[in-house]
This record gives structure tokens, sequence and C-alpha cells, in this order.
């Protein structure tokens, strides 16, 4: 029989000091976090101003996405790419990273996205068929462009503009035009000449 841990049981609530957790340990639900610890933690998020954006790929998960109970049921359990697209905020000049899913499901909005991606890469071009190749050495490194735009959270659609807590979203990605292209690193190669 295996044996949860049940934060409901009649035990004692007996705090553990929080200067003897190891960072990158795991938490128990009787952990005590001091505000110290916790510093600003929402300090990174950064709502970049709408508009079109240079990206490049620096990063890609892989996973399963499991539709939860509350789902509208638009996509089924399948295959998920976690793509990590960095852009420049064009107020500091820091860069952003900014996650983009993609859903291996088929219907025409996901196949849609998976094409937009790739095509925004130069993977793929309009017309011919869609092969897809995740492997990290193709898609990591390329570039191109995105349309970013704010979504506003779910809970807040009835409050006020100044009270609505807004996101970055990725609302469409695209070729970036040759030459905005930053110049491609490699040794220096041209077909037909030696």
């Amino acid at each position: 029989m295996t044996m949860y841990n049940n934060p409901y049981s009649t035990q004692a609530y007996i705090p553990q000091s929080s200067t003897t957790m190891a960072e990158g340990g795991e938490l128990s639900e009787t952990e005590v976090i001091s505000a110290e610890t916790l510093g600003n933690y929402d300090e990174g998020y950064t709502l970049l101003p709408e508009g079109d954006y240079v990206f490049t790929v620096v990063d890609m998960k892989t996973t399963r996405f499991q539709p939860g109970p509350n789902s509208s049921g638009k996509i089924g359990a399948c295959k998920q790419i976690i793509l990590v697209l960095q852009v420049v905020d064009p107020t500091s000049g820091k860069n952003v990273d900014l996650n983009h899913n993609l859903y291996m499901w088929n219907s025409p909005a996901c196949t849609g996205m998976i094409a937009q991606f790739y095509d925004a890469i130069g993977n793929h071009k309009k017309g011919e068929p869609l092969r897809f190749d995740w492997r990290p050495e193709v898609i990591i490194g390329k570039t191109g462009k995105l349309k970013l735009n704010h979504r506003i959270h779910r809970d807040d659609a009835n409050k006020p503009a100044d009270q609505q807590r807004k996101y970055n979203n990725i609302s469409r990605l695209y070729p970036l035009d040759p030459a905005a292209a930053p110049a491609p690193r490699g040794s220096g190669y041209q077909p037909g000449k030696f």
C-alpha cells in the first residue's frame, strides 16, 4: 500500500527552520521560507512594448501536454514543444526570454502554428509539405521575427485597465527580412569559391 502525505491529517504542525534547507532540495509542506530568502521573486518579469521583434531560439524542451479537467477540449494529450525565444527589450537593451508553446496535435490551428515557426526560422516554405525535425542542432540558434501583443489575465478582464495584469503574448511568427538577419557565424565558406 502506498502512503501519501496528507496535509489534513491530525498530526501537529511543526514548522521547520528556513535556514536548514539546502538550495535545490525538495520543499515540504511544513517548510517556512523567510522573506529575505524569497527576495523580489517577481522582479524578473519584463512586459515588453507591443510590436515586432527579431528573435533567436536559445532553448527548447519537449514534454507531454495533458489537458486538465476544465480544458476546452481543443487540444488532446500530445507532445508539447516549449521554445525559448530571446528578443531585445527596446527600452533597456537587455535580452528577454519568451516561452512559446507548440502542440503536436492534428488540427489546423496547431499545425499552422508549427508551420509558422518553421517558416520563420527558414526550415519550411509555404506550399511545401511540412516535415518535423525537432533536433536541437536544427532549431537552436535560428532567427526569425515575431509579433508581440499583450494578453490580459483571465481574472482581470472586467477590471479597470490600470488594475489588469498583462503578459507578453506571441501572436504571430514570420520570416526575418534577409537584410535584417544577423550575420551568419561559420567558416566563411561560399559555394563555388575556393
